[in-house]
């Protein structure tokens, strides 16, 4: 049975590398599952948390470090597996009763293949929602324009940190109930 009284909001963090050489020597990995709720009755959004991931094969490099401010000694400290992340995640969300979105097609498909390859059950339903192609589709926008510079457009400022899983999942669904509106 689905439940269509709110929507699950995720973002991903995943390792990642300042050049394309040093991308294609790595191998990429969750470090972070940002995750909230938007109530569609109301708007509100709520149970915005990160869920911190140990990767296995790969480290933080200083350039991700820069960009979300995740490191490999608070992973060591803070982190736990995917496995687990994504238990705790289904326990607290009841994430395979609901609909899941995200900004773009990167989170669901990093967890898609990232789940494959560690032989993970993936909790969340096959219906995603992408809030970057409803925001195109809706607002009748020729390209994509970038979650901070959309929700500019709609009259919105983005709170917290870019970045950070938890909050970029908190205006995604900012940006997702302001389309739903419309």
């Amino acid at each position: 049975m689905v439940l269509y009284d709110k929507i699950i909001v995720i973002d991903i963090e995943a390792t990642c590398w300042e050049t394309k050489e040093e991308t294609l020597l790595n191998q990429r990995e969750i470090i972070e599952i940002g995750v909230c709720k938007l109530i569609l009755s109301t708007g509100k959004i709520e149970n915005k948390q990160s869920f911190y991931i140990k990767p296995e094969v790969s480290q933080v490099s200083s350039f991700c470090s820069q960009l979300t401010g995740i490191t490999n000694e608070k992973l060591q400290i803070e982190g736990t597996s995917l496995e687990k992340a994504l238990k705790k995640i289904n326990s607290k969300y009841s994430v395979k009763y609901r609909t899941f979105a995200g900004y773009g097609d990167f989170d669901q498909e990093i967890l898609e293949q990232e789940c494959k390859a560690k032989a993970i059950e993936n909790p969340f339903r096959n219906d995603y929602l992408n809030i970057k192609t409803l925001f195109n589709l809706v607002y009748l926008q020729e390209k994509p324009q970038g979650l901070l510079k959309e929700l500019e457009l709609i009259g919105e400022s983005f709170e917290g940190k870019n970045h950070n899983g938890a909050d970029d999942a908190y205006n995604a669904a900012k940006l997702l109930h302001k389309i739903l509106q419309r």
